[in-house]
């Protein structure tokens, strides 16, 4: 079987696209199969952040930052686009290298998506520590807890904790720092869906 790529990524929302295209940027980059990537793959590391900024300044009602967010989400699947082709053409159809990339294979027929989460509550009642906290998403078979520290760059390191709990409670935080939290659901054949990215500064 010649397996495929897909270009579901396209569809997917704002958050999901962004977790998408990290995914893609880690599989990629070092990455031995891939010696000479395209230009794209650099450009990608620098667009998803501010993909990210522009997310978060639309979500304000800001009019200009909902055009800035919309052109970055263009820019970010036109990029992914070529890096698929890329791909495509060195992997010939092997399934192992093509999703040592980061891309997601073509499911079969009849295969379910996992849905977005559509919200993460993060609470921080006590010093040092923060709560996270989703409702559950079906056809998810573990959920991928992670944290970081701000500002979010392309060079931020995610504490991750993978569990098949809805809540995880993150200890030893440093008090009065801004953190970034999301949760990832994971599904069959490595599907995922991303919630969104809750900044919370942290109880003293």
């Amino acid at each position: 079987m010649n397996h495929q790529i897909t270009n579901g990524f396209k569809q997917m929302p704002d958050n999901d696209l962004i977790s998408f295209g990290y995914d893609v940027k880690t599989g990629m980059t070092g990455n031995p199969v891939f010696t000479a990537p395209p230009a794209a793959l650099g450009t990608l590391e620098k667009v998803l952040p501010e993909y990210q900024s522009a997310i978060t300044g639309a979500r304000g009602g800001d009019e200009k930052m909902r055009f800035v967010r919309n052109a970055k989400r263009a820019e970010v699947i036109a990029l992914l686009a070529e890096l698929a082709a890329y791909v495509t053409a060195i992997c010939n159809g092997d399934p192992a290298l093509l999703v040592s990339s980061g891309f997601r294979l073509r499911k079969a027929r009849g295969a379910t998506l996992l849905s977005s989460i559509k919200e993460l509550k993060v609470t921080i009642d006590q010093a040092g520590e923060a709560v996270t906290l989703i409702k559950r998403v079906p056809g998810a078979k573990a959920y991928i807890h992670q944290y970081t520290t701000d500002p979010l760059t392309g060079d931020n390191v995610w504490i991750n904790q993978v569990t098949t709990d809805l809540s995880y409670t993150f200890t030893g935080l440093k008090s009065k720092e801004k953190y970034w939290f999301q949760v990832i659901a994971v599904g069959l054949n490595g599907q995922k869906a991303a919630s969104p990215l809750v900044a919370r500064i942290i109880q003293g």
